[in-house]
């Protein structure tokens, strides 16, 4: 069993010594070097440190053990693994995250598997397409692709001709694009696949006759939601003429019959076991009033155990922004849990924008220790039960930044900036179980795309 020699500084140790009792099956010794904050220690000074330890006996090292340094520290890690001939690998930032760093549990539980890309395709709606002009159509494609999108649906209207149609969807299949057609209008259908559209969005017994005239696939649908027996028998046409199709037995909203909606899908995948199917999303996310992240994830898990083919989804409401992506990552993450055989946990964190799998684990006993060994007046901030702020004078505890604030009396302006907007932030990470830690940014998921690049992922 390998040993792990766990660096740390003064103020840390106590807690790095609780977090260790938590990882089963590990041989671990915790060495607390000269240094009040870990942070601040690189790796010359933790060379030197244990060169010192070493020839006094009080570090024993063999080089099969590994040594794990904060991983905060800088520098290279060429001056431990010389003094010491063991391997070296910097930690996780937060002390807390080490279970999950080092559990041998899990790393050994797990067998590498190679995951190959999701089978399953991003259908994403541009509604109200025939309203947009060439160069907002292309931009919102544009979007769309970015985000995991396969295929762009343009979406037409019942009581209008969609202007240019040929010409739209000849510019978007000369810039890369696989393209789609939503409309009832047969003049439309008729124009898209002339125009070599790749897909028609959706045909019933009504107008299955279309499906004669178009060299693309078509999504086929029931005369209304529940009635099987149509989809069945524009299948069984679909079969004779020698025409691909896709089957969709319409997914409807929450309170709407979406149970029985499921169980649509499922009877038709147990009777149609190769039959290729399409399911849209956007009857949910658009029309539920909460958070798109989980139940995209959720829907585009059921539709994975399925066999779903494609996914339709929209964007078209706020509470729905951002579904591609979501889709995208869910497929992505549902993808590799089945291909593993596991459960979707412990893979991607992409999909917690809010809440996280593991928040902020210290107690006030453990934030009170350390505020009995600093010697310095700079402010440490924590998230426990309460939020903590404390230096070697103050040690305060509150729900709410302007509560502790106040109580801090801080004059320096700049200061006082950054302070408030730490406690802030704390604040913000307390209400919704957040991991905080102090001068780093929350973490929201996909969502932290949108400063991390600089711009954004979303519109």
């Amino acid at each position: 069993m390998t040993k792990y020699l766990l660096i740390t500084g003064q103020i840390a140790e106590h807690s790095l010594r609780k977090v260790t009792g938590k990882i089963p099956g590990a041989e671990l010794e915790v060495k607390a070097l000269p240094c009040t904050v870990a942070a601040l220690m690189t790796t010359e000074f933790i060379a030197r440190e244990l060169k010192k330890g070493m020839a006094a006996r009080e570090v024993s090292l063999h080089p099969t053990d590994t040594i794990i340094i904060p991983g905060l520290s800088q520098g290279r890690v060429d001056p431990i693994r010389e003094v010491t001939q063991c391997e070296v690998r910097k930690g996780p930032k937060d002390l807390k995250d080490l279970p999950a760093f080092l559990d041998p549990k899990r790393e050994h539980k797990i067998p590498a598997v190679k995951v190959e890309p999701s089978p399953l395709k991003i259908v994403a709606e541009i509604v109200d397409a025939s309203r947009r002009t060439l160069r907002e159509i292309i931009a919102r494609a544009e979007y769309f692709r970015m985000n995991g999108a396969d295929i762009i649906d343009l979406g037409g209207e019942l009581d209008r001709p969609f202007p240019n149609l040929q010409e739209t969807i000849e510019e978007l299949k000369r810039e890369g694009f696989q393209v789609s057609i939503d409309s009832h209008r047969e003049d439309d259908i008729r124009e898209a696949g002339r125009a070599g559209v790749d897909l028609v969005l959706s045909l019933k017994s009504s107008n299955l006759h279309l499906a004669k005239g178009l060299d693309c696939p078509v999504v086929l649908i029931p005369d209304d939601w529940e009635d099987l027996n149509s989809l069945y028998k524009c299948m069984d046409t679909m079969e004779k003429w020698q025409k691909s199709y896709l089957a969709d037995p319409i997914l409807p909203p929450l309170t709407m019959g979406l149970a029985a909606g499921i169980g649509r899908y499922l009877q038709v995948r147990q009777e149609f076991p190769h039959c290729e199917m399409l399911m849209g999303l956007g009857n949910v996310t658009e029309l539920l009033d909460a958070d798109s992240v989980g139940i995209n994830a959720l829907l585009t898990g059921v539709a994975a155990e399925l066999r779903i083919n494609y996914i339709l989804t929209t964007e078209v409401s706020k509470r729905a922004r951002g579904s591609i992506r979501e889709i995208s990552l869910a497929r992505d993450l549902i993808h590799q849990a089945m291909t593993e055989e596991r459960i979707p946990k412990h893979i991607n964190n992409q999909l917690l924008t809010i809440k996280e799998a593991a928040g902020n684990e210290f107690e006030a006993e453990d934030l009170y220790q350390m505020h009995k060994v600093i010697k310095d007046r700079n402010y440490r901030i924590f998230v426990a039960d309460l939020i903590y702020i404390f230096n070697n004078r103050v040690f305060l505890a509150g729900k709410s930044a302007k509560e502790l604030f106040y109580q801090l009396a801080e004059m320096d302006a700049k200061h006082a900036f950054y302070l408030g907007r730490e406690l802030e932030k704390a604040e913000l990470a307390l209400v919704l179980g957040k991991k905080y830690t102090q001068d780093n940014p929350l973490h929201w998921g996909y969502l932290s795309e949108i400063t991390d690049r600089g711009g954004g992922c979303l519109p």
